[in-house]
């Protein structure tokens, strides 16, 4: 089970780092935009008129890419001082009843994304200088980041059912984000 583990964990850290490097992209672009809209605008008067609509597309692209890397690096909100108080298999198993409950709700949520992207495929973007289905920018980000997090919630899971079988007190594996 730890060879799976261990497979998985460094999968998902060359993921993270892909992901990473897309976010970096994405926000040097998101810069670039706006700097260009200024210059022209201001420089010349004569302003691009597809900016804004990529930027909030990017921005979506950069919000869903985060929530991803921060599920890596264990980022997300958690309250220690409850966890940090129980024994040591016990929380191991709240642990893995968290991941069980966010796997299920990023399941649903890929269940429910198919009939929604063929809703926005109907539409196209307004001004980019390509027409592309809106679905690229709202829809596929959010499946995309929803498969990888559910990769993520499988490790963390796995890795709290093996520390709970095991238990003893060494510093639980569960709590190692895969990226820091």
């Amino acid at each position: 089970m730890t060879s799976i583990t261990g497979f998985l964990r460094r999968s998902l850290r060359l993921i993270g780092q892909v992901e990473m490097a897309l976010a970096a992209i994405i926000l040097c672009a998101i810069v670039l935009m706006i700097l260009m809209q200024v210059l022209l605008n201001a420089g010349l008067g004569n302003p691009i008129t597809w900016e804004q609509e990529a930027g909030a597309y990017a921005l979506v692209w950069l919000t869903f890419l985060g929530a991803s890397i921060g599920l890596k690096q264990m980022r997300h909100v958690t309250i220690s001082s409850f966890i940090g108080r129980l024994p040591l298999r016990l929380r191991y198993l709240v642990r893995a009843f968290v991941f069980v409950a966010i796997i299920w709700t990023l399941l649903v949520i890929l269940r429910e994304l198919p009939p929604i992207m063929r809703i926005e495929g109907r539409s196209d973007t307004v001004a980019l200088p390509i027409s592309l289905p809106r679905s690229y920018f709202f829809s596929l980000p959010l499946m995309l980041a929803s498969g990888l997090m559910v990769l993520t919630s499988v490790l963390y899971l796995l890795e709290a059912l093996i520390g709970a079988l095991r238990g003893g007190d060494e510093t639980p594996a569960s709590i190692r984000p895969v990226m820091e």
